[in-house]
């Protein structure tokens, strides 16, 4: 990956330039999502990633649309006695095939699968959203 600060190739999965320091990744201001310095649009939302001042705040335009969603969020009942009993692997394991049954159900309706990136929810919390 080539630094668009001082032109230096890093490898590939560089989160900084090896020389300069600089951030060879975009944040989405819209969803948070982490894109490639190189993005023009968000992998996540698709919001546009073209160049903006940083002091530049994106401009969303709100319409009014009224759909009828399905919200769903869910919760592992016991996740922190069961973290405390078994291996790290086993939990992961565990909620692997959890999440995937989960996220079976949610795409065969068209459903949207957004997990949250922040420490307010716990490892066994997500939170699923209609695009």
């Amino acid at each position: 990956m080539k630094c668009p600060n001082c032109s230096t190739k890093n490898i590939d999965d560089a989160k900084f330039c090896s020389k300069c320091g600089a951030k060879l990744e975009i944040l989405c201001p819209i969803c948070r999502n982490i894109n490639v310095q190189d993005s023009l649009f968000c992998i996540h939302c698709g919001f546009s990633l073209k160049e903006t001042s940083k002091a530049e705040k994106p401009q969303i335009e709100y319409g009014s649309e009224r759909k009828h969603v399905t919200i769903l969020f869910s919760d592992v009942s016991g996740y922190t006695a069961m973290t405390e009993r078994l291996d790290p692997e086993e939990v992961k394991d565990i909620m692997s095939r959890i999440f995937g049954e989960i996220a079976q159900v949610i795409t065969k309706y068209e459903g949207f699968i957004f997990t949250l990136k922040t420490w307010s929810f716990g490892p066994g919390q997500r939170q699923w959203a209609v695009p």
